[in-house]
């Protein structure tokens, strides 16, 4: 049994980028995170400390997103440390980080990087 949590959409606001103002004004950030761990003790049980709290994981996004990084594979790769870190039942994961508008002349959706493990 392969067991997920997952929360898609997270909006942020945070200060990645290589230009100066990129780092100064900020910018808009869309955050996918997946997480697979074991959930058959939470199943069994309904207790929140058998289960992956999603709340903790947008907190420590949060927290990662709050320190400025020059390159998007940076933030994501700080986010998938602390994730790591701060919840040790974790044994596989996705973190899509996306770059709402970057500062190109051309019309898209994002630029995102994309780290699984």
């Amino acid at each position: 049994m392969r067991c997920y949590i997952e929360i898609e959409g997270l909006r942020l606001r945070a200060r990645h980028g290589v230009a100066d103002v990129e780092r100064l004004v900020g910018n808009d950030f869309k955050l996918d995170i997946c997480l697979e761990y074991d959930a058959s003790e939470a199943m069994a049980s309904d207790a929140l400390e058998s289960s992956v709290n999603y709340a903790a994981v947008v907190d420590i996004a949060h927290r990662v997103m709050n320190e400025p990084s020059r390159l998007l594979e940076h933030a994501a790769g700080r986010l998938r440390h602390a994730i790591l870190a701060e919840l040790p039942g974790i044994t596989a994961g996705r973190i899509r980080l996306a770059k709402l508008k970057p500062p190109i002349s051309a019309r898209l959706d994002c630029c995102s990087f994309t780290v699984e493990w």
